[in-house]
């Protein structure tokens, strides 16, 4: 998710006083309350995974771009007020603003980015962010040049789109992190990132009641653009994990966002709720049903944090998921265009929500996505031959499938609160059933579920994730990647990723991303289910709003509410 604000070069200069709305004055008008399923996690971006934390980032945190959406990312200034390319591709100098604070005074400079980018390359971190730094010199990622400007070599020059991506990581303040006694291994642990955040942008953390909820507020010591001073008194953020509390409270009143909303769902508040406005986001998010390539107990008993860099090789298969062709058996018997039918159109008018998936690169990037791609039939008979080919026969008549006496029996896991999910772990259960294999549910509170996938601590998981707006597929499929939660590896795809990142030119890096996708589809790492044409709910009070590919609720400082229209007064 590229998180975002205005590229309003307005400026209230450093020193000057904020304008009287951040004081309470007519700009700051109601409250907007956002229901989410989870809790924040991480509040430093250099650590941060889940949905919640990018939201409540991308409204405290200045980063160095903006972005906007049309086929591709478009970035214009924020943090970084201009930026240029060397001759040959492969630097960029960027130059930051001067205005910008952090929330207790102190300037956000170079160095602030340099210790950040250096907390990102540091394995004790273990930040998912690494990749970032994949392509960069090591000694100039980045360079300080001065206190506002910084040089990023790279080793090659690629998509600049792409490159530019990779200078978007938010600062870190390094006057409060930059401590000897700091232990970088437990910065998850850290006040700035578990109880108390520091902000540079527009809104700051003014509560966290962990579980419950995350009350945002003006920043008043925010110094950067006047287009950026919040238009609302607060923004809260509360945590309902049941899917049907959120849309109960959406109905009555008490909350004014939900995201991720049911097609049965809004088809009933359409009819029922003049006072919801009704957002189609587009190809952002994706479902799937992840099989871990990795053999769990054997990938727990050979991590050692103390020496980081655990490659997939160097871990047993996974009994039946290391196993290309029970992943492709298996696709086979997923019936996708069930779950598109029962759970992403709607019964009213017909709309459909939801295409199937091929891979993680979304269809919203045009060209890169490969449309040529032959899905794997939906065959339950041709499931059984596969099996059956490889050994896996219901030797004792039970109706289950065994090899050597053991039998084909594994567990799913997925996130609590999230009824879609839960409807499609059912369906790809019965599924599942239907060709012998015994698949057991198991749902999870939603950050334990990440940290299961993180940890590699699952055999199969129906989890999802949003896609990132630029073609960088090293996130999820480079061996020693964060987000590659499977442990797949192959070096076919090594090679193409290699390929494609080397080149600059967008057009033609396109058809080794569609021949990476045929590659990846043909392995089935992933169960590819479908991408969903995300719906959020709003109530229509709010006007500027900002609701599309890159977020549920971008740009928040933006969001406002007519004079006669304000509900909440205090």
């Amino acid at each position: 998710m590229v998180p975002g604000c205005s590229g309003d070069e307005a400026v209230t200069k450093p020193g000057n006083p904020v304008p009287a709305a951040q004081e309470g004055g007519p700009l700051q008008r109601d409250t907007l309350v956002i229901a989410t399923a989870q809790d924040a996690k991480d509040m430093l971006y250099v650590v941060s995974q889940t949905a919640t934390d990018s939201a409540i980032i991308e409204a405290t945190d200045m980063t160095a771009m903006d972005g906007d959406f049309d086929c591709k990312i478009t970035y214009q200034p924020q943090l970084a007020a201009s930026w240029q390319f060397s001759d040959d591709g492969k630097t960029i100098t960027a130059h930051l603003r001067e205005d910008i604070t952090w929330e207790d005074g102190q300037p956000v400079t170079a160095d602030d980015y340099k210790f950040t980018y250096d907390l990102v390359a540091d394995p004790a971190v273990a930040s998912p962010r690494l990749d970032s730094l994949a392509h960069m010199v090591p000694d100039a990622r980045p360079k300080v040049i001065d206190a506002h400007t910084l040089e990023f070599q790279f080793k090659d020059a690629y998509d600049r789109t792409t490159m530019l991506s990779h200078l978007n990581i938010p600062p870190a303040p390094k006057h409060i992190l930059d401590t000897p006694g700091l232990d970088r291994a437990s910065l998850r642990g850290h006040a700035l990132n578990a109880t108390t955040p520091l902000a540079n942008g527009p809104w700051r953390v003014a509560t966290w009641e962990k579980n419950a909820r995350i009350v945002l507020e003006p920043n008043p010591k925010f110094t950067g653009p006047k287009s950026f001073i919040p238009k609302l008194k607060r923004v809260i953020f509360k945590v309902i994990p049941e899917y049907a509390t959120r849309i109960l409270e959406l109905e009555n009143g008490s909350v004014d966002l939900v995201d991720q909303v049911l097609v049965a769902d809004a088809d009933k508040l359409a009819a029922e709720h003049p006072e919801i406005q009704l957002h189609r986001r587009g190809w952002r998010t994706m479902d799937s049903v992840l099989w871990n390539n990795l053999d769990p107990a054997d990938y727990k008993a050979k991590l050692d944090p103390a020496k980081p860099g655990l490659k997939p090789t160097d871990v047993k298969p996974n009994h039946l998921f290391g196993d290309r062709e029970v992943r492709r058996a298996l696709a086979s018997a997923i019936d996708v265009d069930k779950l598109i039918k029962d759970l992403l159109t709607s019964q009213v008018t017909g709309d459909v929500y939801g295409r199937p998936a091929i891979g993680t690169i979304t269809p919203a990037l045009c060209g890169a996505h490969n449309d040529t791609i032959q899905r794997l039939p939906f065959d339950p008979t041709s499931t059984r031959t596969q099996l059956a080919a490889i050994g896996w026969t219901d030797s004792n008549g039970d109706g289950w499938l065994d090899k050597g006496g053991e039998p084909m029996r594994f567990t799913m896991i997925t996130n609590a609160g999230n009824q879609r999910r839960a409807k499609a772990a059912v369906i790809v259960q019965a599924n599942l059933k239907e060709v012998g294999v015994d698949m057991q549910i198991e749902q999870l509170e939603s950050n334990t579920f990440f940290e299961r996938l993180r940890a590699r601590d699952y055999d199969a998981a129906l989890s999802g994730f949003a896609a990132g707006l630029l073609v960088d597929p090293g996130t999820f499929w480079s061996p020693n990647a964060e987000f590659n939660f499977t442990g797949y590896r192959n070096p076919k795809v090594d090679e193409l990723i290699a390929r494609g990142m080397a080149e600059p030119d967008y057009e033609k890096a396109k058809p080794t991303w569609q021949e990476l996708q045929q590659v990846i589809y043909d392995d089935q790492p992933f169960a590819f289910l479908y991408w969903m044409d995300e719906i959020v709910a709003v109530n229509n009070r709010f006007q500027n709003t900002a609701i599309d590919l890159l977020s549920s609720y971008r740009r928040l400082y933006q969001w406002s509410v007519p004079v006669d229209r304000v509900k909440y007064t205090q």
